[in-house]
């Protein structure tokens, strides 16, 4: 992509470093990458004893990257491309998720923090800016609420206190027909858990805004994307996002008590359906001073539809710069709730 009215260039592969480190949290074993720019030196390494040292060139503390329950460590090489050179970007496997062990089925939302918070202790971070997305959201603001001190600023997208209507059927239903069914005898745990596509299709209806693609922004690319992803959809995985399901089924994803003293801003697309653009406002009323900010031409998937627009909103954030009056989105200053 060529810098547009954003004013951002993706770095090139060879530009960003990596690290990868592994841990245990009670008994269970998980993972996180650390990306960087390319002169890694310049702007913080690992230090000593394993510790990741040094702040971005934005002069941003590290970004801890929380994303949604289909994702792994590895679903967000955009956001790397256009964030790492300006900051570190911890992105984790938490339990639950991508080469992690399995989370057991009754752990919720306040473990999966825990977990956040442990990482954020093996890794040396006493304080890091935080981006939940999604099924990352509620984690993300558990972490805030938690231990405002090591949460430098706030950020969640596609955010609600519970999911409801349509999203809310289908989530138990899948979750019913992942749990029921499996692999026949001989089948590997490996194998397609969607060999009609009826699962990948409502997935993808829930997460797009199929009424508003002409509106949005590389929609029918989007679709496709997360078609094929959903059909290559394993036993074992297919296992795994049924209790995502279930978990993001709880009464209440955010808890009570609202968050202060962390500058926080809550997004999302203009068309998002999966978590609209009202409950990310309630979301945000629960923040002391936080803003609303809808993407325009984007729904739920605003990462994929707006990669460079999203990073842009990302690190303008980060390093506190105004958000008003930018031509990719709308802001909004939302009440505090009483």
């Amino acid at each position: 992509m060529t810098q547009g009215a954003t004013g951002l260039l993706p770095a090139a592969a060879w530009e960003l470093t990596e690290e990868r480190r592994e841990m245990t949290w009670r008994g269970m074993r998980y993972a996180c990458r650390i990306v960087r720019g390319g002169a890694g030196a310049r702007h913080g390494g690992t230090g000593a004893g394993g510790r990741v040292a040094g702040a971005g060139r934005g002069g941003s503390e590290p970004l801890l990257l929380l994303g949604g329950a289909l994702q792994d460590m590895y679903a967000w090489p955009r956001l790397e491309r256009y964030v790492a050179p300006h900051a570190p970007l911890v992105l984790v496997d938490l339990p639950g998720s991508g080469d992690a062990d399995d989370l057991p089925a009754h752990e919720g939302f306040d473990a999966l923090a825990d977990a956040a918070l442990h990482l954020l202790d093996v890794l040396g971070l006493p304080r890091v800016n935080v981006l939940g997305a999604s099924y990352g959201a509620p984690i993300a603001y558990r972490l805030a609420q938690r231990r405002p001190g090591r949460v430098a600023r706030l950020l969640l997208a596609g955010a609600t206190h519970r999911v409801s209507g349509p999203m809310r059927v289908f989530l138990r239903e899948a979750a019913d027909h992942l749990e029921r069914s499996g692999p026949t005898a001989g089948e590997a745990l490996d194998g397609c858990a969607d060999d009609d596509g009826r699962y990948a299709d409502r997935l993808v209806r829930y997460l797009v805004n199929t009424r508003a693609q002409e509106r949005v922004r590389q929609s029918a690319a989007v679709q496709r994307l997360l078609r094929r992803q959903a059909l290559r959809t394993t036993w074992r995985q297919a296992r795994r996002h049924a209790a995502c399901h279930r978990r993001v089924l709880a009464p209440r994803l955010i808890p009570p008590g609202g968050v202060e003293g962390v500058p926080a801003l809550v997004f999302t697309g203009e068309y998002d359906l999966t978590t609209t653009p009202e409950q990310n406002g309630a979301v945000a009323a629960t923040v002391a001073g936080s803003r609303l900010v809808l993407i325009r031409e984007a729904d739920h998937m605003a990462h994929l539809e707006c990669d460079a627009e999203y990073a842009d909103l990302v690190l303008r954030f980060l390093r506190d710069e105004p958000l008003d009056g930018l031509s990719y989105c709308d802001t909004y200053e939302v009440p505090a709730l009483a």
